[in-house]
């Protein structure tokens, strides 16, 4: 009987299809369970298409799990995680505790998905766990730490939340993963830091008008993705460092060789360069809590 995940957020299986063509683990296997193409041609019914978002989406997906291999990190708390196959991976390694996080609905389509996976593979995964969290409400957030030790630093990762959040929510947010690293000890990582110039940039080299985009996805999801998104490098710093945080970047383009959606696409490898050019992923650390940082 074919699977119906209805409720998991279009945008989600947008990005899980495009994921499906890189050498991401799992992957694949996350777009094919959760109908992800289906969903993606709907999502792109008359909007000009080219291969330019698939690299960036994995480049910051790999940025990510750089930052993450650096830092050693064994307990990882992904918050309003899609269908980011992430938890799958780095549980194979057993030290690592990983916890995937989302609103209600979403989570137990997300957690079907993964389970599903896992039965086809014959494989076990006891230290990747689901929880329901809201990363607008705080209490939520403490549960979903329980399956970490209290004595080891957490990494929090975002990826992809932040533009669908207006500028109070953007606050709310950041105050909440904050109290939780300044408790625990550990790192926020996000690419989430877009600007209107970034955007900008990109449309005028993949020719592509970001707008259709933008209009598009903002009428699936009811979220203002113009307005919420900062408007330059300016408020980016200026919003996490009001929000007490010290910033690390990290540049995406250090992953561009290890891009594999470059050659699957058969894209012209300076211009993606050019695309990738100035996006990085920040790392956050609590300016207090500099014990976190390794």
């Amino acid at each position: 009987m074919e699977k119906s995940y209805e409720k998991i957020s279009p945008t989600a299986k947008f990005v899980a299809y495009g994921r499906s063509f890189t050498d991401i683990p799992f992957a694949k296997e996350v777009a094919a369970e959760s109908g992800a193409e289906k969903a993606y041609r709907e999502l792109t019914r008359g909007v000009e298409q080219t291969g330019s978002l698939p690299p960036l989406w994995e480049a910051r997906y790999k940025a990510t799990d750089r930052i993450l291999g650096q830092r050693g990190a064994t307990q990882v708390l992904e918050v309003a995680a899609g269908l980011s196959p992430r938890g799958l991976a780095m549980t194979e390694n057993p030290a690592v505790v990983y916890v995937v996080t989302d609103l209600p609905q979403i989570l137990e389509e997300e957690q079907a998905i993964a389970e599903a996976i896992l039965a086809k593979l014959n494989i076990r995964r006891p230290n990747l766990h689901f929880q329901i969290a809201n990363v607008l409400d705080r209490e939520s957030l403490s549960r979903a730490v329980i399956f970490f030790k209290p004595n080891r630093p957490m990494a929090v990762i975002t990826e992809g939340l932040l533009p669908y959040l207006s500028r109070r929510e953007k606050e709310v947010a950041a105050k909440n993963i904050r109290r939780l690293l300044v408790k625990h000890g550990g790192i926020w990582i996000t690419p989430d830091v877009s600007t209107k110039q970034s955007w900008s940039d990109v449309s005028r080299i993949d020719r592509v008008s970001m707008g259709q985009r933008i209009r598009k996805i903002s009428g699936v999801t009811g979220r203002n993705i113009r307005s919420n998104v900062f408007a330059n490098e300016s408020e980016v710093k200026q919003f996490f460092d009001g929000a007490g945080f010290a910033i690390q970047e990290y540049q995406q383009t250090e992953v561009f060789e290890d891009l594999y959606s470059v050659k699957s696409y058969n894209l012209n490898r300076d211009e993606t360069l050019r695309i990738l050019k100035g996006r990085r992923t920040l790392i956050l650390t609590p300016r207090h809590a500099a014990r976190a940082v390794k």
